[in-house]
């Protein structure tokens, strides 16, 4: 009896372990197709990085075996405006049921397996989705479609408008009523931005067209307002810094009434970039704007006679002043944070500081030529206190960039020592100083610790300057501090001093401490604490000590490079090292200027 229960037990268990066995779910229609279009998609290197992701997405509640599928291609997979290409948003790149592109009409929803509602836009034959363009033939996969799509779509609670803008550009030349169809023109076109004082500028980049034999080009976005620009080699936009706005019956230029005072006056000038704005409003969804181009040169102005030297030096400085607040302002964006700043917006961040900074150097050279036709001591002192003041702002673009332009040209770093050298033996006093300091500053960006050391000392070596660690130096002018080496530019009710004493003992200590002049290194760095009033450290802790004083120079617009230079990282959303050590070259400036490079990692 008792071999039978043993029996029937057995036989219980075995029938209990079937019967799990044979309770297996089955996968879900929407699982098995998933799978095919897995499969069909495996072998495309184009979109590999969508396909990986689609890999992992739990469809285990799926049922539609016919789906249509919109795979965002690799390299352009980063641009999305804001979305990640993750799970989530894959599965809103997944609509339920086959559609084919005559299916995708204007104005028609699909629903994705999220749930998301997916808004169909058409422009002629170009199709969109949520605002995303279709790019290519659909893909049979199973019983499924795939399209190729170039971002990742963000979820839209309405539909997309997309706008068609259509862009001519004309050939013009003085003495010819005549105009002619441009080709090959580069037309760079930006989201449009506000800087602080609410100023229309360029965010971030939409793409790069080329004009075609009719001088065209046909840009289709969904933002309602956009900015571009126009480059080609030898030609510009501008006569005599005039917008160009077409040729008369007798060859004779008309210009852009900017000021729309109704008159052409040299208020209408301008000697910087000038964007060209496109906005749209209510219905309306397509627009076309004329460019002029020229070959053509301007004769420079000679004045007659030389302005009066402090009416030069005082319009110099309010537009030093107008840079170095704006310089400022950058500057607590990129290390703090400011104003919600994160590294997604460090791209339009450095197009309106590039502009700013050449800007003011362009303006800097017409004072300096306009200085060099006199030989007066008081026009000469002028122009080399300007050219001073551009060495600042070159090394300040060599932090921000670690390449500088002159004139059109690539400024080679042994180029601008060499020119700050050569100014050293005609200035005096703290400018002499303070031109030690931006050598210094320039030396420990090349990591050239030697030189950097060097010139350090002879600013601590002079005795003229101490740390003032008591001062608030936003509020003093250089007349009641002994820190500051150059500065008195006054904006927004506070002063900005770029070069402090404490920033040559920084520089100093990091130099030494490269050089394996370790003692020397701790010397300074326990005279920087202690004039804080802060225990002296050991030798492991220069570094450490060091990256923590970089933030007593916020305010001066010089503690961006010590990210470069120290090998740190600022606590602000976004910032990947060593990608930011660099801020990104603007593409206006790159197509400008052949011989500089975009940064790595942009």
């Amino acid at each position: 009896m008792r071999k039978f229960y043993f029996y029937l037990i057995g036989m219980l268990l075995t029938f209990a372990a079937c019967s799990e066995e044979t309770e297996i779910t089955p996968p879900s229609k929407g699982e098995e197709e998933v799978k095919e279009i897995v499969s069909a998609l495996e072998e495309n290197d184009e979109i590999s990085d969508f396909v990986e992701v689609l890999k992992t997405v739990n469809v285990a509640d799926l049922e539609e075996d016919e789906l249509t599928v919109f795979a965002v291609r690799n390299s352009s997979a980063a641009m999305s405006r804001s979305a990640a290409l993750d799970s989530t948003s894959v599965k809103r790149h997944i609509a339920k049921g086959r559609y084919g592109k005559v299916d995708l009409t204007d104005g028609k929803v699909l629903e994705s397996i999220s749930g998301e509602s997916l808004y169909v836009t058409r422009t002629g034959e170009d199709i969109y989705i949520n605002g995303v363009v279709i790019e290519g033939e659909a893909i049979q996969a199973g019983n499924s479609y795939v399209y190729v799509v170039p971002e990742v779509m963000e979820q839209q609670s309405e539909p997309v408008n997309v706008y068609v803008t259509t862009i001519n550009v004309y050939a013009i030349n003085q003495g010819n009523s005549s105009e002619s169809p441009l080709k090959d023109v580069t037309v760079v076109v930006n989201k449009v931005g506000k800087d602080s004082l609410g100023i229309y500028t360029k965010g971030d980049s939409l793409g790069v067209w080329k004009t075609d034999e009719q001088g065209q080009v046909v840009i289709k976005h969904t933002e309602n307002q956009i900015v571009f620009n126009v480059y080609k080699a030898d030609y510009s936009d501008k006569y005599d810094n005039y917008l160009l706005a077409g040729v008369d019956n007798a060859g004779k230029f008309m210009y852009v009434d900017l000021n729309a005072d109704g008159m052409h006056t040299k208020e209408d000038k301008v000697d910087f970039e000038l964007p060209y704005y496109v906005g749209y409003e209510d219905d309306v969804k397509s627009s076309t704007k004329t460019v002029y181009m020229t070959t053509d040169i301007a004769e420079p102005e000679v004045p007659e006679e030389l302005p009066d030297a402090d009416s030069v030096r005082v319009a110099w400085k309010d537009v030093l002043t107008d840079y170095m607040r704006y310089n400022v302002e950058a500057e607590s964006k990129l290390v703090q944070g400011y104003a919600n700043f994160d590294y997604s917006q460090v791209g339009s961040l450095s197009d309106s500081l590039w502009s700013k900074a050449y800007n003011l150097v362009n303006k800097g050279n017409q004072f300096v030529d306009m200085l060099s036709n006199s030989t007066e001591e008081q026009y000469f002192e002028l122009k080399q206190n300007i050219l001073m003041d551009l060495s600042l702002v070159y090394t300040q673009l060599y932090g921000y960039y670690g390449q500088m332009v002159d004139r059109g040209s690539v400024i080679p770093e042994d180029q601008l020592i060499e020119q700050m050298e050569s100014l050293s033996m005609y200035v005096n006093g703290n400018r002499r100083y303070a031109l030690s300091v931006m050598l210094a500053k320039v030396h420990l960006l090349r990591q050239d610790w030697q030189g950097a050391a060097y010139s350090c000392e002879e600013v601590i070596a002079s005795g003229v300057y101490r740390l003032e660690p008591q001062l608030d130096h936003t509020m003093v002018s250089s007349s009641e501090s002994k820190e500051v080496i150059y500065g008195d530019f006054y904006a927004d009710g506070k002063y900005i001093h770029p070069l402090l004493y404490k920033e040559v003992l920084i520089m100093a200590a990091y130099a030494n401490f490269k050089m394996g002049t370790i003692n020397k290194a701790l010397q300074l760095v326990n005279e920087l604490l202690a004039s804080y009033g802060y225990a002296p450290v050991s030798i492991g802790e220069v570094e450490g000590t060091l990256q923590e004083f970089v933030a007593k120079l916020y305010g001066t617009g010089q503690s961006y490079p010590y990210a470069r230079i120290l090998s740190m990282k600022f606590g602000v959303n976004g910032f990947e090292t060593p990608k930011n050590w660099f801020l990104p070259v603007p593409e206006s400036a790159l197509l400008s200027c052949p011989n500089l490079q975009q940064n790595p990692g942009y």
